[in-house]
């Protein structure tokens, strides 16, 4: 009977040592997995540029003090404007390209707020639109500046684009953007210019296949059609073409379309899918 109760005994000795070395395995390999986590999340967040201001987003309203001497006016128009609505945008990132961004951007707003006081004087000159978009699509991050200055009812607004490697800081060129939307420059001048092309027959729609004189003496709509895609390529050649994605990640580029009618060039912006 004794035998039995050592028996007993030591059998319950061995499982408590048993579950105490199982817990400890088990916690032991928690706590690893938990530093293993902490450890990648660590590394991939170093594998960022690092942030001016580590308590806000990558881009956020820029702080600059709006010198207006009202808060808002109408003009001879009946339209009432107002400095809350001039707004830019702050590229919060530590790097010579965002750096050149940023004090660009503040070259706008100071001309906006120039603008807006003159409208407050002459009751004419507005600011349109002034604002802007930002968009991230994985380590890429685009921003779309949007600034519009009238004095007549038609304003044709412009535009300015930031793209930035969200791990280098620098500047994402057309090519480096393109590539990340799934195009090659195998493929991308003729998808751009079925683009313009599409967009060019809805804009001129009233004028196509007429032949009442719509279009001035001696042009078509091929006329209008070529000279936008030219001007397409020469921006692209001259390293002007301003090109940002969109948050669905397809390539977005702003050119200068051709029209047989107003200014005769319009900024628009063209989703290239």
């Amino acid at each position: 009977m004794n035998n039995q109760v050592t028996k007993l005994y030591i059998l319950i000795a061995f499982l408590c040592v048993l579950i105490l070395v199982l817990g400890g395995y088990i916690a032991f390999d928690k706590l690893h997995k938990t530093k293993d986590v902490t450890n990648n999340s660590s590394n991939s967040n170093n594998n960022l540029v690092s942030k001016l201001d580590n308590t806000k987003d990558w881009v956020y309203d820029a702080e600059y003090t709006k010198n207006v001497t009202t808060n808002s006016y109408s003009t001879y128009y009946d339209e009432t404007y107002y400095a809350k609505d001039i707004v830019v945008p702050y590229i919060n990132i530590n790097s010579s390209y965002a750096n050149t961004a940023n004090k660009e951007i503040k070259t706008i707003f100071d001309d906006a707020i120039k603008s807006y006081n003159e409208g407050v004087n002459d009751k004419i000159t507005y600011v349109d639109e002034c604002g802007y978009q930002k968009y991230v699509n994985n380590n890429s991050l685009s921003v779309l500046l949007t600034y519009g200055v009238g004095a007549t009812d038609i304003v044709h607004p412009e535009y300015y684009t930031y793209n930035i490697d969200l791990k280098t800081g620098n500047q994402l060129s057309y090519e480096e953007l393109y590539n990340i939307a799934g195009l090659n420059s195998s493929n991308i001048d003729t998808i751009v210019e079925n683009a313009i092309t599409k967009i060019m027959k809805d804009r001129l729609k009233n004028f196509e296949n007429q032949e009442d004189g719509s279009y001035p003496n001696g042009t078509n709509f091929n006329t209008y059609n070529t000279q936008s895609i030219n001007n397409y390529k020469n921006s692209v050649s001259n390293n002007t073409l301003k090109y940002f994605l969109s948050n669905d990640g397809k390539l977005n580029i702003i050119v200068k379309l051709s029209i047989p009618a107003g200014t005769g060039q319009l900024d628009t912006i063209i989703t290239v899918e």
